[in-house]
């Protein structure tokens, strides 16, 4: 065997191993929604808006790149975060949606496996480990390391106003260009199985699709068609009654809309901040 034909099998060989090692690579557990981050265009009325009428915290602020992030608590793991930007109104509000991680590093190393685009490990400036990549529809999708000596876990106990409107938020509604079973990032690479979609009938273009981060209990919406401000915070309540009165009783001037029953068969309620980013309220429990 000439030394060529022994150097040619040994390249296909490793070629193979790697192949191998690739497709082995397991994705890290993604423990649920650590929080959502979107532009406002003014940070009064993000207060006025979030912290009063919905009862948030507000718990701290850090540098970013994109400018100053306020962090309004919703329990001791999900926060909804703001960055200031006066043009907010005209552009894509979603600044990212941050998906909790206990390892991005094998997180990086997971995805890269998989051939997506994802950038470096970061430090950001809340002192947590962060890497973002992008959705088919152009959202970016960090994933977040929540680190002991961060400003988010550090805030453990503290910042939960008795006043908030909800304990937890229950899904993030993304903007999505179609209904996709086989979508490239959520379905393909994440691994999110499929909750329900609607129309039930898969021979009808879907509607809504509810995707399982497969790890934990909360889930990723998409609707379409929709437009691009379509991303929002769902937040869970008990009682939607309750929420509804509550609600009235504190809305010196903000808009209570009307509720709705939802495909799955619960009471829901969209609102809109002064800055037209909807916020959505679903009960626990299909109504009866």
């Amino acid at each position: 065997m000439t030394y060529k034909r022994i150097f040619t099998i040994l390249f296909t060989g490793l070629i193979s191993i790697c192949s191998l090692i690739a497709q082995e690579v397991q994705r890290p557990a993604v423990w649920g929604i650590a929080k959502m981050t979107f532009l406002v265009s003014d940070m009064e009325m993000a207060r006025e808006y979030y912290g009063r009428f919905l009862g948030f915290d507000e718990a701290f602020s850090y540098p970013s790149p994109s400018g100053t992030v306020v962090s309004f608590k919703i329990n001791d793991r999900q926060f909804l975060e703001f960055i200031v930007d006066k043009q907010a109104k005209e552009k894509k509000r979603l600044v990212s949606v941050s998906l909790e991680t206990e390892s991005v590093p094998d997180m990086l190393h997971y995805l890269k496996a998989q051939g997506v685009k994802v950038s470096p490990c970061i430090t950001d400036g809340a002192g947590n480990e962060v890497i973002v990549t992008q959705d088919a529809a152009g959202n970016n999708v960090e994933f977040i390391n929540l680190k002991a000596d961060g400003l988010h876990r550090k805030s453990k106990g503290k910042f939960l106003s008795e006043n908030r409107i909800s304990k937890r938020i229950h899904h993030a509604g993304l903007y999505a260009e179609k209904i996709d079973e086989q979508d490239p990032f959520w379905v393909k690479i994440l691994k999110c199985k499929e909750i329900v979609r609607y129309p039930l009938d898969k021979i009808q273009p879907g509607i809504i699709q509810y995707l399982g981060l497969g790890d934990c209990t909360e889930n990723i919406e998409h609707y379409s068609p929709c437009d691009e401000n379509f991303s929002h915070p769902c937040f869970l309540v008990e009682d939607m009654q309750e929420t509804i009165y509550t609600l009235k009783e504190r809305r010196n001037g903000q808009t209570v809309n009307r509720p709705s029953i939802g495909k799955t068969k619960r009471w829901l309620l969209n609102l809109q901040t002064p800055d037209k980013t909807r916020v959505e309220f679903t009960e626990a429990y299909c109504i009866k």
